[in-house]
């Protein structure tokens, strides 16, 4: 069997780029594929069949002169694609979690300690924030904009800027209450709480 250009062999059944890096104590699992010059974090886990650093989903030949980084503890999971980034780098910060089947494209970014479920799609240059959820098989539009701490619900299709510390449901996704869950077990410290809450309520005020 012909060799692929560029990789090696990274453990078993494991493939890697030669200019790619893996940090401290990651666990890899068999029939992996690591594109050019991705970077890994500590202590991260990656299921079987994942892909990440493949080329953005372009028309023609795009040049990848991005790639993905991918931060410590970030789990993932079985069947997950991660594209390259088409304009910047798509980015995966610290203790993100990504369920099975999950596509993630160019130029995405998704903020600290969020879950992606099983089947979610992220459209190129989304923007997910920290401590949110996306709910089984949800969609979000390209360029849309999710706020911290806030949850779409299953098989909702999010479209434009969502706001934080809310709960979000329907197509289009629309706001039906304050994500009070997300809120009692955030990270984050009171004043920014308190802003993030003031925001989702002039939000559902608006309605």
């Amino acid at each position: 069997m012909e060799k692929l250009n560029n990789f090696i062999e990274y453990g078993k059944d494991i493939f890697m780029h030669n200019s790619s890096q893996i940090g401290k104590n990651v666990k890899i699992d068999p029939f992996v594929t690591i594109g050019p010059n991705v970077i890994i974090g500590d202590s991260s886990s990656i299921s079987s069949h994942v892909v990440i650093g493949t080329p953005a989903e372009m028309p023609g030949e795009p040049k990848q002169d991005f790639t993905v980084l991918i931060g410590s503890n970030v789990i993932i999971r079985e069947f997950v694609t991660i594209h390259s980034g088409h304009t910047r780098n798509t980015i995966i910060e610290d203790g993100v979690y990504i369920m099975n089947h999950s596509h993630i494209a160019h130029d995405c970014l998704i903020g600290k300690h969020s879950t992606i479920s099983a089947g979610v799609t992220l459209a190129g240059s989304v923007s997910i924030g920290e401590e949110s959820f996306l709910g089984i098989e949800s969609a979000v539009h390209q360029g849309a904009v999710i706020g911290d701490l806030t949850i779409l619900g299953a098989n909702s299709f999010a479209k434009g800027n969502l706001g934080p510390c809310l709960k979000y449901v329907g197509n289009p996704a629309l706001p039906i209450s304050i994500n009070e869950f997300a809120i009692d077990k955030s990270r984050k410290d009171k004043t920014e709480l308190d802003f993030l809450i003031s925001n989702a309520k002039k939000i559902l005020n608006e309605k």
